[in-house]
């Protein structure tokens, strides 16, 4: 397999770099990073000075398995904010760093793995789990923190792992 990063907007390279090596071991996959975009600000909706979330999406190229990354707040229809989105059994997802960040870099490296493991999870196909697994939903970031990095065993049967 392999997955495209594509940061969108400014990110650490060493967070970027992280991402990739979590992302790398979690798929056992190929790792390209692509040259930064800028947001598109056609996304962006002042009135809740948030970009949304599925507006970004589409602006990704559908290059399987692209997984857009950015550093701004971003929500979906009927969402407060989400911490990421994807199109189910297709080829994007997109992650925001925003509400992912600790003061602690290693806690959010986690967050960022965890949340783009769960949305990359969501392309090849999966829903959400109810089991301890990296596909259990998250409405918090002390939801995120709680749940691991990996696949649970009905997960991973259904990834082919």
């Amino acid at each position: 397999m392999r997955i495209f990063i594509q940061v969108i907007g400014d990110l650490e390279e060493d967070l970027v770099f992280a991402l990739g090596e979590g992302l790398s071991e979690s798929f056992n996959a190929r790792i390209s990073i692509l040259a930064p975009i800028p947001p598109d600000i056609s996304c962006f909706n002042p009135l809740r000075n948030q970009f949304n979330s599925t507006c970004l999406l589409r602006k990704l190229k559908p290059v399987k398995v692209t997984l857009g990354i950015i550093d701004r707040d971003i929500y979906a229809d009927k969402m407060n904010f989400v911490f990421g989105e994807a199109e189910l059994n297709g080829c994007r997802a997109i992650v925001s760093i925003y509400r992912l960040r600790s003061i602690n870099s290693r806690v959010t490296e986690e967050r960022l793995i965890k949340e783009a493991v769960h949305e990359i999870g969501h392309v090849l196909g999966l829903k959400h789990c109810r089991n301890h697994c990296v596909m259990r939903f998250s409405n918090s970031v002390r939801e995120v923190d709680m749940k691991p990095v990996e696949f649970c065993a009905e997960c991973k049967k259904l990834l082919g792992f």
